[in-house]
């Protein structure tokens, strides 16, 4: 005969509510008594069924993710899928399921609202990719348990967690010093992009504490360098001592052009790439990049929703996951 939840309490000494809320990880249960029920939960061999849980806790048992999958996503933002996966895995083990939902910034306000209001979901994830001032101003009103990830970039009281790119900057400039470097150049693409914008802050901070600075090389692409600039940054006396490229895109471009006019990495100049995907572990050199794993961060997002299912009025504008250095041949 299978195992039930009265077996569970009996076995325990507690009710079978104390059960179902220890299981459902209430905070209205300490966490020696939800480990200790659920040891015996795992030893007796019980498994609750997912319909009955969602049942008992009035939910539909699915947390929403909501970006705009247009076509391309995958080449330009590889990162969207570890966060993803990030989340899914964390769900999964919380008797949760993802459902990922297309939305452009424009037809998002209307939609997100319109879920909230029906209760078709029980949290929401947002990328900042859609986020808009409409969007911010229906999420800061809802009693709703959502997400964004990524900090907007307007002044807005809603909540969200982000990579620390100012950091990413700081940790890229202090490597390069420690080996030695003292001319850089940020190779980056439209000056108005705010996540390129970041991490110069951050290098730009370091650099100013060595009384030191970097040059900023600009492109109205962000993946592909105007060629004639490139020419003349590389061909000049002194030329810099490394490039440090705001993607990978921009890094290949640089390595493939360093190529074609006959100097060496790292021997004449060192290439140090933001970001691991998609293509700085792949190339030859294999290219120095300051990475941040994005899989962490799915999972930071998905325990905060659920985590704020059961506290409404959890709140957070935070960092979470600190960047580090993949060193390789191209420094």
């Amino acid at each position: 005969m299978a195992v039930t939840i009265y077996d569970v309490a009996k076995e325990a000494g507690v009710s079978i509510a104390t059960v179902s809320k220890a299981l459902n990880d209430s905070y209205t249960i300490p966490d020696q008594t939800k480990a200790a029920i659920r040891e015996i939960a795992d030893r007796l061999g019980y498994r609750p069924n997912a319909r009955a849980k969602n049942f008992a806790r009035q939910a539909s048992g699915t947390v929403l993710f909501i970006t705009d999958f247009y076509q391309n996503i995958a080449f330009e933002n590889p990162h969207m899928f570890e966060i993803i996966s990030g989340i899914a895995t964390y769900l999964d083990g919380k008797d949760y399921s993802l459902t990922l939902k297309p939305l452009t910034k424009q037809a998002a306000p209307l939609y997100i609202r319109d879920i909230i209001q029906q209760r078709q979901a029980d949290a929401l994830i947002i990328h900042a990719f859609v986020l808009s001032p409409e969007l911010a101003a229906i999420l800061s009103r809802v009693d709703f348990p959502y997400l964004v990830i990524g900090k907007p970039g307007f002044r807005c009281n809603i909540c969200w967690i982000d990579v620390n790119h100012e950091q990413a900057g700081q940790i890229a400039a202090n490597y390069l010093l420690d080996k030695g470097y003292r001319r850089m150049a940020f190779i980056t693409g439209q000056e108005n992009d705010a996540l390129s914008q970041s991490r110069l802050r951050g290098i730009n901070q370091v650099m100013s504490e060595e009384e030191l600075s970097v040059e900023v090389v600009c492109n109205e692409s962000p993946y592909a360098l105007d060629d004639e600039a490139l020419y003349g940054l590389l061909m000049r006396r002194p030329r810099p001592e490394v490039l440090l490229c705001s993607n990978n895109h921009l890094a290949l471009h640089c390595l493939q052009y360093i190529r074609r006019i006959g100097l060496k990495v790292p021997q004449d100049i060192a290439l140090l790439t933001f970001d691991n995907y998609p293509f700085s572990m792949l190339t030859d050199p294999a290219i120095t990049a300051v990475e941040v794993d994005m899989h962490d961060m799915g999972v930071n997002a998905a325990r905060f929703v659920l985590q704020r299912i059961r506290k409404p009025n959890l709140q957070t504008q935070s960092y979470c996951t600190s960047p580090c250095i993949l060193e390789r041949e191209s420094t």
